[in-house]
């Protein structure tokens, strides 16, 4: 992309942004329960005994109007004038078609309460702005923010719009999705003792790329109210992962009223206000939730009290001799994974390779699987030293040539995404699916290499067998949850950096004794000993 000037700059974003605009498929938009969005104005304070005189309010991506039209609805419940309505509401969104919705709507609802044709076609102008948020200035005078900002994975941006958004939104890092720089924009628009709340997914409290974004909340901002909706359905369409109602305000506090599930009754919002202004509440007013870019501990206080016991007393799993790592990804499974009789290759190339689905029981259940081995140690192979192999790869070329990785290596480009090391595959290993409803746990003697569904621990220190009781028990269990994900059905996401925030003590610092007995309990899979051992192990009575 051209840089020659910052007018071409912004001809070309502009190019990029209109592109994106009218391209077909989704554009991070999920509506919002009506209900939800009820509940969401009281609590964020936009109740009966608010003056309209002293808000303004941003809807920083207002789709086809969800919000917009709650929030007309209020501003319009005492008839205010056109004067006083003028810059009371700014609702943007990119997309244009949505936009005019939007409109539609509340040009409905100020027909309805009688105002005049000129003055609506006034406010509309004046509420209503069609830009890309994250670029359009905006001065910073909101005292609530409130919406649903777009749920866009990396992929879907334009090239050229993320790397603008990346070098003006801090927050943006690692995989960090589209709604990040949502917060973080909007977050910077509030007036002193300003509001924004969101509903949107809980990822970033949790995962590597919020980090920065939580950072940033916990040196600047208050979590004021946390509402985890784990199995409420808050959106009028499906999604594959839970949300989430999170509440900032723009000064200094040390409490959250956190609450675990929602009716989005008006009693329930009643008891948030009054737990936010320091009355007596049945809402549970926690400390500590945010502490600096560290994850977000959402669990029982119960749960919390267990998770800093084991980070105060014990090393990680990583820091106590145990790697962790995920299998490897090829970018073109059926071409890759093959069943060896089917195929005319250099058996010196093929690995046993299992799956996630293989050990949906607890137990291997190889399908007899093999992963082609474009690796020889450090180094991609030659394929002039396989002819067979080169002949087999060379007429998938047309698909393989044609993934993200082997454009950008264009010699190698019969090569999988990932190294495969058969050392590895040879390595005594616990294997662990990244998707479950429960830590699933499965030993491998050193037969298989794991496929990307799939991490996997091994350790020249731990005996596997042992510490295969830690990570199926309880303890594990609930620290797991803690710190991972939940997608779609209340599955947990497995994630390495889950993983590796694992606490256990170091293996020679147990005694003989308990060692002995957990190496008999794993080896044995004798799990109703897990528990009572582990807690033992970490001095839990």
């Amino acid at each position: 992309m051209s840089i020659d000037s910052p007018k071409n700059l912004q001809q070309e974003l502009s190019q990029e942004i209109s592109k994106w605009e009218h391209a077909e498929g989704n554009k991070g938009q999920v509506y919002t329960k009506p209900e939800v969005v009820s509940f969401m104005l009281k609590v964020i304070g936009l109740g009966d005994d608010v003056d309209i005189a002293d808000v303004r309010i941003l809807e920083p991506s207002c789709g086809e109007g969800e919000f917009v039209v709650a929030i007309v609805a209020w501003l319009l419940k005492d008839k205010p004038s056109i004067e006083l309505l003028m810059g009371k509401l700014l609702a943007v969104d990119l997309v244009g078609s949505s936009l005019t919705i939007a409109q539609s709507k509340v040009h409905k609802l100020l027909t309805l309460h009688n105002y005049q044709e000129k003055d609506i076609s006034q406010l509309l102008d004046n509420w209503f702005l069609q830009a890309d948020f994250l670029l359009e200035p905006l001065e910073a005078n909101f005292t609530h923010i409130i919406g649903n900002p777009p749920y866009v994975r990396l992929e879907s941006i334009p090239k050229p719009l993320l790397k603008t958004y990346r070098e003006r939104f801090t927050t943006m890092k690692d995989r960090a999705d589209l709604y990040v720089a949502f917060f973080e924009k909007s977050l910077s628009l509030l007036k002193e003792d300003g509001k924004l709340s969101f509903i949107c997914t809980d990822r970033w409290t949790k995962n590597i790329y919020g980090k920065s974004l939580r950072q940033s909340v916990s040196e600047r901002y208050s979590l004021e109210v946390f509402i985890d909706l784990y199995g409420v359905e808050a959106f009028e369409t499906e999604v594959m992962t839970y949300p989430a109602i999170t509440q900032i305000v723009n000064k200094r506090s040390e409490e959250t009223a956190f609450v675990q599930g929602s009716e989005f009754s008006d009693a329930e919002a009643s008891e948030i206000l009054k737990a936010v202004h320091g009355k007596r509440s049945t809402i549970d007013m926690r400390k500590g939730i945010v502490n600096g870019g560290s994850p977000w501990l959402l669990g029982s206080v119960e749960e919390t009290k267990l998770i800093q016991h084991l980070e105060a007393n014990f090393p990680t799993l990583e820091e106590a001799g145990c790697k962790v790592y995920i299998g490897a990804a090829t970018g073109a499974n059926k071409i890759y994974m093959v069943d060896k009789d089917d195929v005319d290759i250099e058996p010196s190339r093929l690995l046993p390779v299992i799956t996630a689905n293989e050990l949906k029981s607890g137990e291997l259940n190889w399908a007899g699987k093999y992963i082609i081995n474009t690796f020889d140690g450090d180094e991609v192979i030659d394929l002039g030293d396989y002819p067979k192999l080169a002949e087999y790869l060379t007429g998938h070329k047309d698909v393989l040539a044609n993934r993200h990785k082997a454009k950008k290596k264009t010699v190698q480009w019969y090569r999988t995404i990932d190294w495969v090391y058969e050392r590895r595959a040879k390595s005594e290993k616990l294997l662990i699916p990244d998707i479950g409803n429960e830590v699933n746990v499965v030993y491998d003697d050193g037969k298989f290499y794991p496929n990307n569904s799939i991490y996997y621990i091994c350790s020249d220190t731990w005996n596997l067998h042992a510490l295969k009781v830690i990570l199926l028990s309880s303890i594990t269990e609930q620290f797991m949850a803690a710190y991972s994900t939940k997608v779609a059905r209340g599955y947990l996401r497995f994630q390495a950096q889950h993983l590796r925030k694992l606490r256990i003590p170091k293996w020679e610092s147990l005694d003989v004794d308990l060692k002995t007995e957990l190496l008999k309990a794993g080896s044995e899979n004798s799990v109703a000993k897990f528990d009572e051992l582990s807690n033992r192990v970490f001095c839990i009575h």
